[in-house]
């Protein structure tokens, strides 16, 4: 996959999104990955002059590191940052996400319920042959299922989903670092959407979030996706 963060080519795909798109301006406008070939000040300020014609209204990143947020927010102000960050993923605790509350930056935790790994419904013994997630060793480590058996218990014992629990302990995490977080998990029904907004209003207890926190600590497994096996 070819990532093209030249000035030229982000001016080119705004007007064909807002063309394709039938509107004017968009709302909110992603850097979704960074080729480190292209300084970061040309790639944001491309963007800010979007802002300045009315065609962008906010500017967002992905897969950043911390460095690179400060850096892009000296250029202009960043609205969003959009990372992995779930119970399997905590990585982005060390740094981007201290990193975004300092600046005052939304976070958007893609995948935060692992890849629907944990909301229990997911058995990688049963992928398919195009499921690109047979190619992530995190599906295949046992003891990772100590917390997701961890999950399926409390929300069995609080009346809730394994993802309402899963995303509830984003929602805390956001409290205990000072920062808007506003998940996207993936659904394809609408009963999912009305289940993972019920995330958002579940609590957790100092004992459920100790005992969730202890388990993801001990996950294993990359969350990077593997080469695919080299054909015959």
């Amino acid at each position: 996959m070819s990532i093209d963060n030249r000035p030229e080519y982000t001016r080119e795909a705004v007007d064909g999104s807002l063309k394709r798109l039938g509107i004017e301006v968009i709302d909110l406008y992603y850097m979704h990955r960074r080729n480190p070939a292209v300084p970061l000040a040309d790639s944001v300020g491309a963007m800010s002059d979007l802002v300045k014609a009315g065609k962008v209204r906010f500017l967002g990143l992905s897969e950043v590191t911390a460095d690179e947020l400060r850096e892009a927010h000296s250029v202009h102000p960043i609205a969003a940052v959009q990372t992995e960050w779930s119970l399997f993923s905590r990585h982005v605790e060390d740094a981007i996400v201290p990193a975004a509350a300092e600046l005052g930056v939304g976070f958007v935790p893609y995948s935060p319920l692992g890849r629907g790994q944990l909301t229990g419904r997911v058995d990688p013994s049963k992928f398919d042959g195009k499921d690109v997630r047979k190619l992530y060793q995190r599906f295949r480590e046992e003891d990772n299922a100590r917390l997701i058996e961890a999950i399926e218990a409390m929300a069995s014992k609080r009346g809730a989903t394994p993802a309402q629990i899963a995303l509830a302990w984003l929602q805390h995490q956001s409290q205990v670092f000072g920062l808007a977080v506003v998940p996207i998990p993936g659904t394809r029904k609408p009963s999912r959407v009305e289940e993972n907004a019920g995330g958002a209003i579940l609590h957790l207890d100092a004992e459920e979030l100790s005992s969730l926190g202890e388990l993801a600590d001990r996950v294993k497994g990359s969350r990077d996706m593997e080469a695919p096996p080299a054909a015959p």
